[in-house]
């Protein structure tokens, strides 16, 4: 009967993170003015952790002990290692998306100038995507730019108007 009231506590803890998740990301993501799909897969991807975790927590509620579950957790992480060793830009990817969501002051509209080591890419920013940034260049061209690259280059934002411009450098919101 314990097991059974635990797991039940754990569901409704996980439904309330889940759902404080929720509130959180839309909250920041209408102040951000951010579309609604990329707040759907930000949230879709921190909800999935949150039911891995879960999961993991409900094998230890049901019996399995601490060796077991090192076991487990181990294999899994093994598993997903390997898995992913050949695609360990998408995870990457993934995890700089959310961290852009977050944290990064520019917008869809923005203009950036972009510094790599031969030229600087320049365009409007048309998404920010799960995986990329789409840029519109002025040639027409729509420039794919990964989000774990944002991290390691220099970007140049250019606000559509100067009020948001200076509210963006100091970090900001209206």
């Amino acid at each position: 009967m314990t097991k059974l009231l635990t797991a039940a506590a754990l569901i409704v803890v996980t439904l309330m993170i889940n759902h404080a998740l929720g509130k959180t990301i839309k909250h920041l993501g209408n102040k951000k003015k951010v579309s609604t799909d990329r707040m759907f897969y930000i949230q879709k991807t921190l909800q999935f952790f949150i039911f891995i975790t879960a999961i993991l927590l409900m094998t230890v509620v049901f019996g399995l002990n601490y060796a077991q579950f090192g076991l487990v957790i181990s294999s899994i992480f093994a598993v997903i290692g390997i898995a992913l060793f050949a695609q360990w830009s998408i995870l990457s990817n993934i995890t700089a998306s959310i961290i852009i969501f977050f944290f990064f002051p520019y917008r869809v509209g923005d203009h950036v100038a972009i510094r790599e080591d031969t030229e600087t890419l320049e365009g409007e920013i048309l998404e920010i995507t799960l995986f990329h940034l789409l840029i519109l260049r002025e040639e027409g061209d729509i420039l794919s730019y990964p989000n774990s690259l944002v991290f390691q280059r220099a970007i140049v934002i250019k606000p559509k108007n100067r009020k948001q411009k200076i509210s963006t450098q100091v970090g900001h919101e209206e």
